[in-house]
């Protein structure tokens, strides 16, 4: 790997990558901590906080060799989480199914997008404050504990718990990742970079992995199959936490040190405690904030995926109705908290606010609320509808993943040499909008057919090109609207927007399935099988069992694809608006932008300008 590849240093700009030298003089570690600036954010060096100085100084202790190193440790890291992601999918509709919760599969979902979304800022500040290495280590010791437990259950409350663990380790590892590649490249060269570790990892495993999980489920158990992973990922974690430890160790000799890292927290020796943690907790780490959003969005969503045909009168209910009025309302409550009360919000409302962040995030919001509505049973509707193996269900499911990860690579290579980003977001956000109504063809075609496998992975392939375009797009351009040092954060919002957009399209997914499938088995089944309706629509095995071409199978057959047509017509109203918010995406210059300024700020004058480009 060439230093060059990695970072393309400017005549104007100090290099934003690593340094051959392993000693630096207090001058130079100065030098690299950010200037005062005049930014929509109002950040200044001296607001910056410890871990972003740890970072500033990092960049510059690092040698070629050890840059080569941890970044072979984050590609073997991600290729063992991703065969670890890949190969389990195959186990979920067995795992709920053993202990009869198959539809609870939904609720499950919500609660790990839930802990997804609270993690992403919460994991940013972390991260600015006390590093990138003691993130990876927290990340890697979650995910291998949420294996643990999913090895290990036995009912919904433990799956859902063992999910709301992989769930934080997963977005603790990929958020770390994205901020300590946007630590070492600079924005010309980050969109390729960014790419590279998962879409190399993602591509191999997504098929091999799926073989993997139905070799498991053929030879052995499903709780083999989750366990074993929580063997293999420490080992595979070990080389990039090593090398991110002994740079970081060196970074911090070489300027910056415990009373510093003190300091920048606000924290003094001579505070009792209880002071030091209400800074830490209440002020650094917006605590509050953070317990304002868990709170109304667990109100809020989880019961709406818990409600169903046999449980209708909970609409209608006192309770149901005030525990969805609270947490629409404790929403409210922390958006105004984050807005005027917190002194370094969980959220800052100033980034949502910028035209272009605000766009990004909302493309990802609505991207991921169209997939979650269609995509959290469309597995079940394959293998049962299709008469696939659930090994082959997920691999035409993944379609869509192998050519995210592909586009994204070419995405990068484009925005490199075009130096725009606008334009392929413009690009990518129509070809999911075309997937998705392909897609919702191909669902139900009338006369009881549906569309063969190539014409399902051609809809989902499409889907997965334009996500790589305008993801990888939009991500770079909300990073290069705010400095260096709020990179961390504008990247926890953008992700966690794509949880909102998931954990409100899982929830409707769940009333829509909950709602209607028991509906249609009890219309369409045969008289003497409709006591049967509530057991098949608990259990795909139970639906698998009947015949193709029995009456019965007929039955659930038809009402699987009308109620999964019902999904992709949800999926296809929700991703539509997308072509309207692509347009609000600022066109960054990637070769003239490079986090200095904030988006819709009066540029300063031309040699003050010049003045901070040097320094940043």
């Amino acid at each position: 790997m060439e230093q060059e590849t990695i970072s393309q240093s400017q005549p104007s700009r100090a290099p934003d990558t690593i340094s051959n030298s392993n000693k630096h003089t207090d001058d130079q570690i100065t030098e690299v901590l950010p200037e005062k600036h005049d930014v929509e954010t109002g950040s200044t060096a001296d607001s910056a906080q410890a871990g972003v100085q740890r970072a500033a100084i990092l960049r510059k202790t690092w040698s070629k060799k050890g840059m080569i190193i941890t970044f072979m440790g984050i590609f073997l890291y991600t290729l063992a989480t991703h065969f670890g992601d890949y190969s389990s999918q195959v186990y979920i509709p067995y795992t709920t199914s053993s202990f009869k919760s198959h539809s609870s599969m939904s609720a499950a979902r919500v609660a790990s997008n839930i802990a997804s979304i609270t993690a992403y800022p919460i994991i940013a500040k972390l991260g600015d404050v006390f590093g990138r290495g003691e993130m990876f280590t927290f990340s890697i010791l979650i995910t291998t504990l949420c294996y643990v437990i999913y090895a290990a259950c036995n009912n919904i409350s433990q799956y859902a718990a063992a999910a709301v663990f992989h769930s934080i380790g997963s977005t603790g590892f990929g958020l770390t990742q994205q901020v300590f590649i946007a630590d070492v490249t600079n924005l010309i060269n980050r969109a390729l970079w960014s790419t590279l570790p998962d879409s190399i990892s993602t591509i191999p495993t997504l098929y091999l992995g799926t073989t993997i999980g139905q070799s498991v489920l053929d030879h052995s158990t499903w709780r083999w199959g989750w366990g074993m992973w929580a063997i293999a990922l420490p080992v595979c974690g070990l080389p990039l936490l090593c090398s991110v430890f002994y740079h970081q160790h060196r970074a911090m000799k070489n300027g910056l040190g415990k009373k510093r890292l003190a300091t920048q927290l606000g924290l003094h020796a001579s505070q009792p405690w209880w002071k030091q943690a209400y800074e830490l907790l209440w002020v650094q780490l917006d605590l509050p904030g953070a317990l304002l959003l868990l709170a109304g969005l667990c109100l809020t969503l989880i019961p709406i995926s818990l409600t169903g045909a046999n449980r209708s009168d909970r609409w209608q209910s006192a309770t149901f109705i005030a525990l969805l009025v609270v947490g629409i309302v404790l929403l409210v409550l922390f958006a105004l908290w984050d807005i005027f009360v917190a002194k370094k919000p969980f959220i800052p409302y100033r980034m949502v606010r910028s035209k272009t962040v605000a766009a990004a995030c909302l493309l990802g919001a609505l991207d991921f609320l169209h997939y979650s509505m269609f995509t959290v049973f469309y597995s079940s509707y394959l293998q049962v509808v299709g008469g696939y193996s659930a090994g082959h269900a997920t691999r035409i499911d993944n379609a869509l993943r192998v050519s995210f990860q592909v586009s994204g690579i070419f995405a990068g290579f484009f925005m490199k040499y075009s130096k725009r980003s606008q334009i392929w977001v413009l690009i990518g956000a129509p070809m999911c909008v075309l997937g998705m109504g392909i897609l919702l063809y191909l669902i139900d075609m009338g006369d009881g057919r549906m569309g063969n496998e190539a014409s399902f992975v051609t809809a989902k392939a499409l889907i997965g090109i334009g996500r790589g375009f305008y993801q990888t797009a939009s991500q770079v351009s909300a990073q290069a609207v705010v400095s260096k040092q709020e990179i961390s954060v504008v990247t926890a919002v953008f992700f966690a927007s794509m949880g909102v957009g998931g954990a409100i399209g899982t929830s409707i997914s769940g009333a829509i399935w909950r709602n209607n499938l028991p509906t249609k088995l009890r219309t369409y089944l045969p008289d003497e099988l409709k006591p049967q309706a509530m057991a098949i629509f608990q259990s795909i095995v139970t639906a698998k069992k009947y015949a193709k071409g029995t009456p019965a199978r007929d039955a659930i057959d038809r009402s699987y694809r009308e109620t999964q047509r019902l999904l992709a017509i949800g999926g296809l109203c929700a991703v539509s608006p997308m072509l309207i918010v692509m347009f609000f995406l600022k066109n960054v210059h990637l070769d003239q932008r490079d986090n200095v300024v904030g988006d819709e700020v009066e540029m300063p004058d031309k040699a003050e300008g010049e003045s901070r480009k040097q320094a940043l």
